[in-house]
């Protein structure tokens, strides 16, 4: 009889965690951006609406696992806020992230994690140990906040229409 060993996970590290979301927010500025050059080039509008939602989720999704790994790695204020901010420029997260690596940002394991001695004080805590010892079920409310935010976001609007801002200025 044969039997197969499973090489053993190494796990979802806070660096292989924040590369995912990287990785998703610049595959999705991507594909926004080329709707953007099919609808401004007029080969077709039918691609921004849909790219446009899968980014809005993207982006979502990288600044929910970015304030997680602020929280656990105990990024200074002004590294937060950069890696915050690099959401919104176009390709800026993946650089970010390589930075935070090189900088030993990512560094480490999961805080909180069950047999750990640490306890959790602030609020922000507290939530990062909810999701360190209950993984599964963590990714799935955050994954729902993420599609509520996302939802009000769509019945929002789109955060601007060029055309009609060039409509009022003429």
């Amino acid at each position: 009889m044969t039997t197969t060993t499973r090489p053993t996970a190494q796990g979802l590290t806070p660096a292989r965690f924040h590369r995912f979301a990287a990785a998703l927010e610049m595959l999705t500025w991507a594909l926004l951006i080329t709707g953007m050059i099919l609808k401004y080039s007029g080969t077709t509008e039918a691609v921004v609406p849909v790219a446009g939602g899968i980014h809005g989720f993207g982006f979502l999704t990288f600044i929910a696992i970015t304030a997680l790994l602020w929280i656990n790695n105990r990024w200074s204020f002004a590294q937060g806020v950069v890696g915050m901010a690099v959401s919104v420029v176009p390709f800026a997260a993946w650089p970010f992230t390589m930075w935070a690596e090189r900088k030993g940002l990512l560094d480490g394991d999961w805080r909180f994690r069950p047999g750990t001695a640490e306890e959790p004080r602030t609020l922000p805590e507290k939530v990062l140990a909810q999701f360190t010892r209950h993984p599964a079920r963590s990714v799935l409310i955050l994954l729902a906040l993420i599609a509520v935010v996302f939802t009000i976001l769509l019945m929002m609007g789109p955060p601007y229409d060029p055309d009609a801002i060039a409509g009022s200025v003429s």
